[in-house]
C-alpha cells in the first residue's frame, strides 16, 4: 500500500444502504448513488444536520447522541432522494415544508420505535417480576426479549423482496468501504475479496444498544410503574452513547479479545441485515464510495 493510501485509509467511512443505492459518509461529506429506472447512476451530495458540531463530537457519550441524531437526519434525507431518483423522478430541489415533514417522520419513528423495542419488552418483563424473579433475572429477561423483537422484525422484513434488495446495496457498502481501507482499487473484482458485514456497521450498534441496556436497567427500580416507563424513555441517548463509544473502541482495538467481545454479536446479526449483492450493486457502492473520496479526500 503506497504512503499516501495509507494516509487516506485512515479516514473512517460509514454509510447507509438505501433503495437501489448506497450512501456512503466521510468527515467532511455524506454523498449517496442511486440507480434511476434507466439504468444510469444519480449521485448527490447530503448535507450533514445541525447536530453535526465537530467541537462537541469531542466529548465522549455526548458525540453517540450527536452523531445518532445526525445520522437519523442524513439517513431520512437519503432515503427520500434514493427512493425518488428510483420511481423515475429527477427533480430533487428542497421544498418549503421538507424540514418539516422530516421531522414528522424521525418524531414518529422514534416513538414507535422506542414504544416496540424499550416500553414493550420492559412491561412484559415486569410479569416475571411478580412471579418472584429477582431484578437482576427480570433486567436480563428483558434484554432478551427485546433482543428477540430486534431479531424477529429485521427477520419479517427481511422476506420482503424490496427489503432483500436493499439488504443487498447494505452489503455492497460494506464491501466498498472495506477495499478503500484496504488500499485496494476500487473495482468489482476486489470489493468481492472481502465481506458483507463490517464491524462498524449500524447493526452492531443496534445490538450493543441491547447489551448495555440491561446493564443500564439494573441500577434503577422496577417498582413504580410511571417511572418504570419514563426511565426507559429518558435512557435511550445515554445508552446510545455508551454503545457508540463502545462500537469505537470495538473497531479500533488491536486485542482480538476485545474485538470479538463488542463486535462479533454484531457481526452475526449482520448476516441477516447484509445478502451478496450483484454486480450492478457493486457498481453503484463504488460510484458512491468514489464520489465520497473526492469530497472527504481530495
Amino acid at each position: 500500500m503506497s504512503d499516501s493510501n495509507k494516509k487516506d485509509s485512515q479516514i473512517s467511512y460509514g454509510g447507509q444502504a438505501l433503495i437501489e443505492g448506497v450512501m456512503i459518509r466521510g468527515k467532511n461529506a455524506a454523498v449517496l448513488a442511486v440507480r434511476n429506472p434507466d439504468g444510469e447512476i444519480v449521485k448527490e451530495q447530503i448535507k450533514f444536520s445541525r447536530f453535526y458540531n465537530r467541537s462537541l463530537l469531542k466529548i465522549p457519550i455526548l458525540r453517540g447522541i450527536l452523531n445518532l441524531a445526525d445520522s437519523l437526519v442524513v439517513g431520512t434525507r437519503a432515503l427520500n432522494f434514493s427512493a425518488n431518483v428510483a420511481e423515475g423522478e429527477i427533480d430533487s430541489k428542497k421544498n418549503s415544508s421538507e424540514g418539516i415533514n422530516l421531522a414528522i417522520v424521525i418524531s414518529l419513528s422514534l416513538i414507535i420505535a422506542i414504544g416496540i423495542f424499550f416500553v414493550t419488552p420492559a412491561l412484559v418483563s415486569r410479569s416475571f417480576h411478580y412471579l418472584g424473579f429477582n431484578s437482576l433475572l427480570v433486567s436480563f429477561l428483558e434484554g432478551l426479549i427485546r433482543l428477540i423483537f430486534v431479531i424477529g422484525y429485521i427477520y419479517i422484513i427481511g422476506l420482503s423482496k424490496d427489503i432483500r434488495r436493499v439488504f443487498q446495496y447494505h452489503g455492497a457498502e460494506h464491501m466498498a468501504v472495506w477495499a478503500h481501507e484496504d488500499g485496494m482499487d476500487l473495482n468489482k473484482s476486489n470489493l468481492r475479496n472481502f465481506t458483507k458485514e463490517h464491524p462498524r456497521c449500524g447493526t452492531s450498534f443496534i445490538l450493543l444498544v441491547v447489551m448495555v441496556s440491561i446493564i443500564v436497567f439494573m441500577l434503577f427500580p422496577r417498582d413504580n410503574l410511571i417511572i418504570f416507563i419514563l426511565l426507559r424513555i429518558i435512557l435511550v441517548p445515554i445508552i446510545a452513547g455508551i454503545s457508540y463509544e463502545l462500537l469505537k473502541i470495538g473497531s479500533r482495538s488491536r486485542f482480538k479479545l476485545v474485538k470479538n467481545l463488542l463486535n462479533g454479536p454484531g457481526i452475526l446479526i449482520q448476516k441477516l441485515t447484509t445478502k451478496e449483492p450483484d454486480e450492478s450493486q457493486l457498481e453503484v457502492a463504488i460510484k458512491s464510495m468514489e464520489y465520497a473520496i473526492e469530497l472527504n479526500e481530495n
